[in-house]
């Protein structure tokens, strides 16, 4: 399975730390946006390609993390509640967004498989310390629209003892913002905030030269 390219400390689970960040307001983000639609892709795949940029200039590896996609499409489950997914994993060593454009959409074929069956003859999916796992989580998209920012919303999330790293990209009518959790140490501490600084500074990179969006 993916795990985090830099040592994080001690391998036993270890308690939480989590950060958040507010990467790009909403005017960014519709530049960043913009960027991605020069380049012919998804908004979605530019985030992809930032991070495999980063991946190899902070780590000198590629991007390789566990990627929750979504799994159930038919019609029986259109009137479900709640969000059906699998995991699946995103490999992306070019960081040309054309190419990570591909390795999404082969991420999400491979999500459409059920791999239970074919892992049971190796005792299941595997599980070891570091995994990294990569969620985007466009809030937008979601049928009921809620004023989080008015309400004062807040997330609730367990506590928990983690050995690996979860990014959330999570996008709403404010902008684009990072929650990630990694293991309280001092090696995951200096690695993933690293990491991080990198991948937030391209982010706002791609938005601020991002070419303006031609007016007639």
């Amino acid at each position: 399975m993916p795990r985090f390219p830099l040592p994080l400390g001690d391998p036993a689970p270890q308690p939480e730390r989590v950060e958040v960040r507010d990467v790009l307001d909403v005017t960014a983000m519709t530049a960043f946006a913009t960027r991605a639609r020069e380049a012919g892709v998804s908004t979605l795949a530019m985030t992809v390609s930032v991070l495999t940029a980063t991946t190899r200039e902070v780590a000198g590896a590629d991007l390789r993390a566990v990627f929750p996609v979504h799994s159930r499409y038919e019609e029986r489950w259109h009137d479900a509640v709640g969000w059906f997914i699998t995991n699946s994993v995103l490999e992306s060593a070019d960081p040309d967004p054309g190419a990570c454009a591909g390795a999404v959409r082969e991420a999400i074929r491979l999500g459409s498989w059920p791999l239970a069956g074919i892992m049971a003859p190796w005792g299941g999916m595997p599980e070891a310390p570091g995994m990294l796992a990569v969620s985007w989580l466009d809030l937008r998209r979601l049928p009921v629209q809620v004023d989080s920012h008015a309400l004062n919303a807040q997330y609730v999330s367990a506590a928990i003892r983690t050995t690996g790293v979860m990014l959330w990209f999570i996008i709403d009518g404010a902008g684009v913002h990072l929650r990630c959790r990694y293991p309280d140490t001092h090696e995951a501490r200096r690695n993933v905030g690293t990491w991080l600084d990198d991948l937030v500074a391209r982010m706002r990179d791609q938005a601020v030269n991002a070419r303006p969006v031609s007016r007639s």
